[in-house]
């Protein structure tokens, strides 16, 4: 029998199809689980099987291969760029998934983690579950999100969520939910055998961490740092809900957005909320921020909104966004649907209104504002649970014990 001592040690493949390392909220969750699996001391790579940048907008990421603080990672093609030819793009797309699957053949060993973070990808996941179980490798996926649920319910969404709980789920040998509502959709679909584990939202806390909030600002604002699209962030009941509110307040206030209003869905509706509540001087949209800018604005901020509308997307869900925004101490409005209310508490960590309600949100941005006090300390208790319960040390040995229990 082969010393123990000699053989390889566990490694886990985060293998996924989101840009690297800089990102949204899916690239921030990929980070967190990477950075946990090490803390944990286990070996952890970051594959990115296609390349994430678009021909002809600016790249968020030029970087094929490299570590990002601590962390491996490789464009499995070498770069992370598109070009311009559409047929050369769709053949580069199915080169890489060939490059894919040999690499995945070659560093796969008896024991190590094939870890999904790709769930849009339904026939090419399970492509690669056979390589890895091949290799005898367990497969994990991440479940942030129902299947196929973030759209419109089309014939194909559900044909795509069935496809992926029927022919998927039985061959997992471990899931890790971010919700209730996903580990029960989880365990009723598995088999016996799969093993699950319940992981929130993960932050890294002493990044967005905000010890002492600056006041300095000219005109007080609210930042908002997540997409302007109504069916996940509820962009449209934000903007009206400020509108209203700055009508009753006797102060001036912003209203500090990413993104811009060209590339939302709701572009037309955005315009014509901004004319009916005269919030031309009031809006100001900043774009794609990296993470050191998203800080920059919190640091400042006297308020944040997480608007989850009641949607499916939003019923199974839980928003890495409230974790950064809980992070940095600034007082948060929230909605009472899906996860997060299982974790905060109206007027203690965070200020509550019910999904879809603009009136309440208004009322709750003008409380805000008005009672500073109550604001700070809601703020900080907000950030002292997301130390305790978001933070991704602390699930970094739940984390790592889930992985080794696999072949248990």
């Amino acid at each position: 029998m082969q010393d123990s001592a000699q053989q390889p040690q566990m490694k886990v493949i985060i293998l996924t199809g989101e840009p690297f390392p800089n990102g949204m909220a899916a690239t921030n969750r990929i980070k967190c689980y990477a950075r946990a699996i090490k803390e944990g001391g286990i070996g952890c790579e970051v594959v990115i099987f296609r390349r994430t940048e678009r021909y002809g907008s600016k790249p968020k990421n030029t970087i094929g291969q490299g570590l990002f603080e601590g962390i491996p990672f490789r464009y499995i093609s070498g770069t992370p760029l598109r070009g311009s030819n559409i047929l050369i793009r769709q053949l580069n797309d199915r080169i890489d998934q060939w490059r894919t699957d040999q690499y995945l053949r070659q560093v796969l060993n008896k024991g190590d983690v094939l870890f999904f973070y790709m769930g849009g990808y339904v026939q090419l996941m399970l492509r690669y579950m056979r390589t890895a179980h091949a290799n005898e490798a367990f497969c994990v996926r991440d479940l942030c999100e129902l299947p196929f649920g973030t759209g419109s319910e089309t014939k194909m969404a559900i044909r795509l969520r069935k496809v992926t709980i029927e022919k998927q789920f039985p061959r997992l040998d471990g899931i890790i939910s971010i919700s209730d509502s996903l580990l029960n959709l989880a365990r009723t679909n598995a088999l016996p055998t799969c093993k699950h584990i319940k992981i929130p939202i993960m932050v890294e806390y002493e990044h967005y961490c905000i010890s002492k909030k600056v006041s300095d600002t000219e005109v007080p604002y609210i930042f908002h740092a997540g997409t302007l699209y109504q069916q996940k962030d509820g962009i449209l009941g934000m903007i009206e809900a400020f509108g209203m509110a700055k009508q009753r307040l006797q102060m001036p206030i912003k209203y500090i957005l990413t993104g811009t209003i060209d590339a939302s869905p709701q572009s037309k509706e955005i315009h014509w909320l901004i004319k009916k509540y005269k919030l031309e001087d009031s809006l100001e949209f900043v774009g794609y921020l990296v993470r050191e800018q998203i800080k920059e604005y919190l640091c400042k901020a006297s308020l944040v909104i997480s608007n989850r509308p009641k949607s499916k997307q939003d019923y199974y869900g839980f928003s890495t966004k409230v974790g950064e925004y809980l992070a940095s101490g600034t007082p948060l409005i929230t909605t009472n649907w899906g996860e997060a209310a299982n974790w905060l508490r109206d007027g203690e960590s965070a200020y509550i209104v019910e999904p879809e309600d603009t009136s309440a949100l208004a009322n709750a941005i003008v409380q805000a504002f008005s009672k500073p006090a109550e604001a700070y300390r809601i703020g900080k208790v907000g950030q002292e649970l997301c130390q305790r319960c978001f933070d991704y040390r602390v699930w970094s040995m739940p984390l790592v014990d889930f992985m080794k229990s696999l072949g248990d």
